[in-house]
């Protein structure tokens, strides 16, 4: 487990790992501030754990902590770069986890087609790896799940996936191969799938 690793490696609490998750979302442009979300939740202990994040080297010393009642901007807070790239690694890992388990290829009428190419929509595989863990918020459950769709798919010949990895991952469309597993989709269902 990616995250653990990480916990382990910086000698976190789960607490701290969560906030400088957050902070490190806010910092990769996510629209909706989920840290302002979890500052209205639990406040009380947010400062403690940013001096804890600083005494333990995630947060640079030369970041001076606001005082309460300060303006806190979490743009300003320089992460060291070491566990910056930890953290775009876990990115990377959950990526190429994804890519390994797409399919290659699809038939679409005797004409064979790839669907790992991303080149059309990232510059790079790793720009496309990163994509992904911030579209599910590198959530390692939600990853996971995904996987097992994409397995569900590949195991029963359901032919959902003949999409390219990128519309795959930019339209979500995991949640359709999930709605069409659990029989949410017209009323149908794998066991209708079969039948037919």
């Amino acid at each position: 487990m990616i995250e653990l690793v990480i916990m382990e490696q910086y000698k976190l609490t789960p607490s701290e790992y969560f906030v400088v998750k957050l902070i490190f979302m806010t910092q990769e442009g996510y629209e909706e501030s989920y840290l302002l979300r979890y500052l209205k939740i639990n406040k009380s202990t947010f400062r403690d754990d940013l001096v804890s994040l600083q005494d333990k080297g995630v947060i640079l010393k030369s970041w001076k902590i606001p005082n309460k009642g300060s303006k806190f901007d979490p743009l300003e807070i320089p992460l060291n770069k070491n566990f910056f790239k930890n953290m775009f690694k876990s990115s990377l890992e959950l990526g190429k986890q994804l890519f390994d388990a797409y399919p290659m290829f699809v038939n679409i009428n005797g004409s064979t087609f790839s669907l790992r190419s991303f080149a059309k929509k990232f510059n790079s595989i790793e720009d496309f790896f990163r994509f992904y863990g911030k579209t599910i918020h590198w959530n390692l459950e939600l990853h996971n799940k995904i996987l097992d769709l994409i397995k569900w798919d590949q195991d029963n010949n359901i032919g959902f996936l003949k999409m390219t990895i990128c519309n795959f991952v930019v339209e979500m469309k995991w949640n359709e191969l999930e709605a069409l597993k659990n029989g949410d989709v017209a009323n149908i269902n794998f066991d209708t799938i079969q039948q037919l």
